[in-house]
């Protein structure tokens, strides 16, 4: 294969791809982040959910059984202050759900991003392959074409033609 040298496939928007690859790994951190934030908000709802649970029943039964005004009135009171803190939760959960769901778009519009650059770096690769091999066939054509003609000028001097 002397005279015929390969290139290597250079993809010039190659910095771009890497860019947009670690974008959409960027994404993934922020989701992964916002979908474990939301998890341990979920987690604390629950926790306050119980706690009123719990406080309601420690009512009912020490309201059977007698109980005094004073401590009645702690209980509720207690009983309202997790309420307030279960609609404080609630609205946080809400608001981590948004984030989620916004670090889910992000996501998704990068590895499209992604896709893109990946898409046309495969296309760029499968003509820079086809340009490769239809220059090297014309390559090895030419080296054909020159020795038959070799040959035949050989032949033909020996033919004394």
């Amino acid at each position: 294969m002397e005279g015929f040298k390969l290139t290597q496939f250079n993809f010039r928007f190659q910095k771009i791809l890497d860019l947009k690859e670690n974008e959409k790994g960027f994404a993934q951190i922020q989701m992964a982040e916002a979908m474990k934030q939301h998890e341990v908000g979920h987690q604390r709802n629950r926790i306050i959910q119980k706690k009123i649970n719990e406080a309601e029943q420690f009512k009912n039964t020490k309201q059977q059984s007698g109980i005094n005004i004073s401590e009645l009135r702690m209980l509720e009171d207690y009983i309202y202050q997790l309420q307030d803190e279960s609609l404080s939760s609630k609205r946080e959960l809400e608001h981590l759900q948004k984030k989620v769901s916004t670090s889910q778009g992000l996501l998704q519009k990068k590895a499209q991003e992604e896709k893109t650059w990946e898409n046309l770096k495969e296309q760029k690769l499968t003509h820079f392959q086809e340009e490769s091999k239809a220059a090297e066939q014309s390559f090895f054509d030419e080296m054909a074409s020159t020795r038959f003609y070799r040959l035949t000028k050989a032949n033909n001097l020996a033919e004394g033609t």
